[in-house]
């Protein structure tokens, strides 16, 4: 199930809370498809379980009698079937608990995977994700959905049967205590959910809690530099420590919730196992007799009294399920948020055209941020086949905007964006274009591999040619092991500009005849920004380029430059013929 199908199935959130809450339970239900048909297997697996437990308590209780009786056969045998049936509770329940660890990694994965689908650039989202609450959401919240499911789904199997059977089982040898198990049974259900409507005032802190945890750990570990140039090291320590002071608070307010919930249970049933051991006690010494009840001796006693701990086993599974729940409904409501929206199809990657440019043409192009009161885009323009365009503006003004539209990263609000060559005419298809952005990212592993990034299946020749295409040869031949170099994380090692022709070379080894450059030499002293210039030129021969800049250097080596203003795109002005 696709997560549109998921969405338009369930439909989108109600105006009121109690909608809004039905939507997000009807998805979270729905999130457990991947997984529920190993999950369903685990419950099966659970019930026979359940049975082999029973079967091997009723063996043990006539054993117990036979060594009363001094029936050494009925012994013998009673200890077989102990061994037989221990080995199969063994095995049938790791069997269930592996079922249930499958189809939670299902779960977790099928939820993986549309989160990358819409955190990822796709053509067609236009909201955008805090990479906190992105990290948060592919981490954590997909496992918070996964072993929801893992609990549940087996557990709304078995336990019903599981239960009927200790029951049947317990009516059969003595019907008075089944009695008693029934007449506790009624104070349960409102005792689990009072613990849930408790606990979920205590999850929502707990999540709000950890958001905001997640979002200062990344916001200090990106702004490591700045803040130790600032000298503010030492506060954002303090307010690091703080927002973990509240997590633990939030946390272990969701624990005392959760024990003293558990609590009020284990209360019910203690006092359900007691009565029915005093009672059974005050039976097989003779001081209780209830009328017509079949009378007791060592087997029926001591098997009511092992079966019936068995009885609410699954009653406190869901007590626990309840907790779990809170923190699911949370999860699959943020998860939701985030992939809502993402559109059903992505455009695929268009194959490289390898022979023939591509053209842009953008038509009564507009575009706005979710929320926003005004468009941040107005363009209609067209970039030739085979030339290259630049496009200037004061910082904040669309530029790069306006690149991830031609791009397909997000999809026009109004207006149309396509890409053209000779032959056909279609949207923009991720992974058609080669991109160099204004931060170069660069993987801690060697130089080939980063360069092979941009083609993983590339022959030695053609990384060869990248490398020749970008200027990079002689920069090489400088790195103690060539290609072989290991780069630090962030491209230690190499220099920013000597970086940027790394991506240079990736992009070329796409063979995309269309590449969009968003500050390609920002922060690049004269000499690197001329170096960079002139690898572009060789690498994007033929190409069509469009590029988001401040640069008159590259303005100059353009064949057309474009002025955006407050997100309007004004008519090209020729600047020069390469």
């Amino acid at each position: 199930m696709t997560t549109n199908e998921m969405y338009e199935t369930y439909g989108a959130s109600d105006a009121g809370a109690v909608g809004k809450g039905q939507d997000n339970d009807a998805w979270l239900t729905a999130c457990a498809a991947p997984g529920r048909h190993w999950l369903r297997l685990s419950g099966v697996l659970r019930t026979l379980e359940t049975l082999f437990t029973i079967t091997r308590w009723g063996a043990l209780a006539w054993t117990a009698q036979a060594v009363m009786d001094r029936a050494r056969a009925h012994e013998r045998w009673g200890l077989v079937a102990i061994a037989v049936t221990g080995v199969l509770v063994v095995g049938v329940g790791w069997t269930a608990g592996t079922l249930a660890e499958r189809g939670a990694r299902a779960v977790a994965t099928g939820l993986r995977q549309q989160l990358t689908g819409a955190l990822l650039p796709t053509a067609g989202r236009i909201s955008e994700t805090g990479p906190a609450e992105a990290a948060w959401a592919m981490v954590d919240l997909a496992d918070d959905v996964a072993d929801f499911h893992a609990q549940t789904v087996p557990l709304n199997r078995s336990a019903p049967l599981s239960m009927t059977a200790v029951l049947a089982v317990t009516a059969a040898v003595h019907w008075p205590a089944a009695i008693v198990l029934v007449l506790t049974t009624a104070l349960l259900p409102l005792n689990m959910r009072l613990a849930g409507l408790f606990a979920q005032h205590g999850a929502d802190r707990q999540s709000a809690a950890t958001r905001h945890l997640n979002a200062v750990v990344l916001d200090s570990f990106r702004g490591m530099r700045t803040l130790r140039e600032l000298g503010a090291v030492g506060r954002r320590s303090r307010t690091l420590a703080t927002a973990a002071e509240q997590l633990n608070k939030a946390t272990m307010s969701v624990l005392r919730r959760a024990f003293l919930s558990g609590m009020v249970m284990d209360v019910v049933i203690t006092f359900s196992i007691a009565v029915n051991a005093t009672y059974i006690g005050l039976s097989l010494l003779g001081y209780v007799q209830v009328p017509h009840a079949p009378r007791l001796d060592l087997f029926t006693g001591l098997l009511v009294l092992l079966v019936c701990p068995m009885y609410f086993a699954p009653m406190r599974a869901r007590a626990s399920a309840f907790h779990r729940r809170e923190r699911a409904v949370i999860a699959a409501a943020t998860i939701r948020d985030i992939v809502k929206d993402t559109p059903a199809e992505v455009a695929r990657a268009a194959a490289p055209q390898l022979t023939e440019p591509v053209g842009v043409s953008l038509t009564a192009v507009r575009f706005r941020y979710g929320g926003a009161d005004h468009d941040t885009i107005h363009a209609d323009a067209e970039f030739p086949p085979g030339t290259w365009t630049v496009i200037t503006g004061a910082s904040g003004s669309g530029k790069s905007t306006l690149l991830s539209l031609i791009a397909g990263l997000r999809r026009p609000s109004a207006g149309s964006v396509r890409w053209q060559t000779s032959s056909e005419r279609q949207a923009p298809a991720l992974g058609g274009c080669a991109w160099v952005g204004q931060q170069t990212v660069l993987l801690d592993a060697t130089v080939r591999d980063n360069i092979r990034l941009g083609r993983p299946g590339a022959a030695e020749q053609q990384i060869r040619q990248a490398v020749d295409a970008a200027g990079l040869s002689a920069v090489i031949e400088d790195l103690p092991e060539g290609l072989n170099t290991r780069l630090g994380e962030g491209g230690w090692g190499v220099s920013t500009g000597e970086a940027r022709r790394i991506a240079i070379a990736r992009a070329f080894l796409r063979g995309a005849r269309l590449w969009l450059l968003d500050e390609p030499t920002a922060h690049l002293d004269a000499d690197s920004e001329r170096e960079v210039v002139e690898a572009l030129r060789r690498a994007t021969d033929g190409c069509t380029v469009v590029i988001a800049t401040h640069s008159f250097t590259l303005a100059a080596a353009a064949d057309t430059v474009l002025a955006i203003d407050d997100g309007v795109l004004h008519d090209a002005r020729p600047v020069n013929a390469r």
